[in-house]
């Protein structure tokens, strides 16, 4: 028997040990960041990021070989004949003499190389337009990395700091489920003295239930929240980490005016919008062009053998070469140029309209963001008066709730006051912090 309680001690020690082991592996694993060290990391593995610097790329490459068109383009072609039939042409007897004649056409090349260059001269703005599309399409690619580093420290503020408000929201139910519980006891013993009513206690029962779902939606969001962070951060969702830092109000004074005018010169979208408008128009010039001929130079260098031998002296070989003007012109390809340039024209005017369009649209989302802007700078200013009201009138309600002055409802509705005033303080901080950025990518 001592011998069987003895292996249970051990594997029980052996247990807990493990158990605790783990925790502590865990705990020491625990990752904690701030929001630099997030930022960092996002810049790092985030892949919409990367996505977005894979783009720029790209143009890069579309732009040098727009640049590279106007360009020559120099070739080497070589190749070996073995085997070859002259064609014999015959001459009747009479035409140039009493006897018939016989000679053959072409000759025998075995080895033959030829270094060729081709440059355009004229395309009619082909080339040109073409270049200036690539450009474009460069400054749209600029663009939108410069936004997709915006859009990922945007989501970073708000992947960060809402992790970071949904932790604090978790800590506002909790002390909303034990002011709960304590409102249950005191209920509890008026009933007792027959100060309070059955339904009284069963209605503080009904919201202390309430609040501990309350507690376990909090937490869920909670949880939800980091995992969002991890997966903007580019981390495994399985990795643990914590967050460190605070929430700051950066107070600043905002001019509506200088907003404005910092918009009209540097907002992204109308820039983008300009950038699609000017491709559509040289397009359209592009299509006309087409229509037109194009001229283009060209020089051969050819080099030849006529021995079965393969020999690399001088004297084997053959030199000659050609310059060529020539003109390539198509005069009818069923109108289908033709069509291409009601096409592009159409497209032109209607990105014109979307441009204009798009301005007006931006002008109203500019105008919204700053009302939101001010809206949350006035709730989080005069927070901290309102969570101090809130907080001495669920003390008074309380009070006078023990001394039967109120009714249990009275006391519930103090604490939601008391809960809501910081719930809303939260919500506009975060507000304020996400919106601020939002207006920063929206006019730097």
């Amino acid at each position: 028997m001592i011998k069987k309680l003895f292996l249970y001690l051990i594997l029980t020690i052996f247990t807990l040990s493990n158990s605790f082991a783990d925790d502590l592996k865990k705990t020491v694993e625990k990752r904690k960041l701030t929001y630099q060290e997030c930022y960092e990391l996002a810049l790092k593995n985030n892949r919409e990021f990367k996505m977005a610097q894979l783009d720029k790329q790209i143009a890069e490459a579309q732009m040098a070989k727009a640049i590279a068109a106007f360009g020559p383009v120099v070739s080497i072609t070589g190749g070996y004949e073995p085997f070859y039939k002259a064609t014999v042409i015959e001459i009747p007897a009479g035409v140039f003499g009493p006897t018939p004649m016989s000679f053959p056409m072409g000759t025998q090349n075995y080895y033959f190389m030829r270094l060729s260059l081709t440059q355009p001269v004229f395309t009619f703005g082909k080339t040109f337009f073409g270049y200036k599309i690539a450009e474009e399409t460069y400054n749209i690619a600029n663009i939108n990395f410069k936004k997709a580093r915006e859009k990922l420290e945007l989501d970073i503020i708000s992947a960060f700091y809402g992790t970071l408000i949904s932790q604090q929201l978790y800590k506002i139910t909790e002390e909303s489920v034990k002011r709960t519980e304590e409102f249950l006891k005191i209920t509890e013993k008026k009933y007792k003295n027959g100060q309070a009513s059955n339904f009284d206690v069963l209605r503080a029962k009904v919201e202390l239930a309430n609040a501990k779902l309350k507690l376990k939606s909090s937490e869920t969001q909670y949880k939800m929240a980091l995992e969002n962070l991890k997966n903007t951060l580019g981390l495994e969702l399985e990795e643990e980490i914590e967050l460190t830092g605070d929430i700051n109000y950066e107070k600043l004074d905002i001019v509506y005016e200088d907003v404005k005018k910092s918009f009209e010169e540097n907002n992204d979208e109308k820039k983008l919008a300009k950038s699609l408008e000017n491709i559509s128009e040289y397009k359209k010039n592009l299509s006309i062009a087409m229509l037109l001929p194009s001229i283009a130079v060209s020089a051969n260098l050819n080099n030849y053998s006529n021995y079965p031998d393969f020999y690399l002296e001088n004297k084997y070989w053959r030199n000659s070469w050609d310059v060529t003007i020539g003109l390539q012109w198509t005069v009818f390809d069923s109108f289908k140029n033709i069509a291409a340039v009601k096409e592009s024209s159409a497209e032109a005017e209607k990105q014109k309209l979307n441009r204009e369009n798009m301005n007006n649209m931006l002008k109203i989302q500019l105008d919204s963001l700053f009302m939101q802007i001010n809206e949350s700078k006035e709730i989080i200013e005069a927070a901290d008066e309102t969570i101090k009201q809130a907080e001495e009138g669920y003390r008074i309600a309380k009070t006078n709730y023990i001394n039967g002055l109120i009714q249990s409802i009275d006391l519930m509705d103090a604490e939601i006051m008391l809960m809501q005033a910081k719930i809303n303080y939260l919500n506009a901080l975060y507000n304020y912090t996400t919106k601020l950025q939002t207006l920063k990518n929206f006019i730097k």
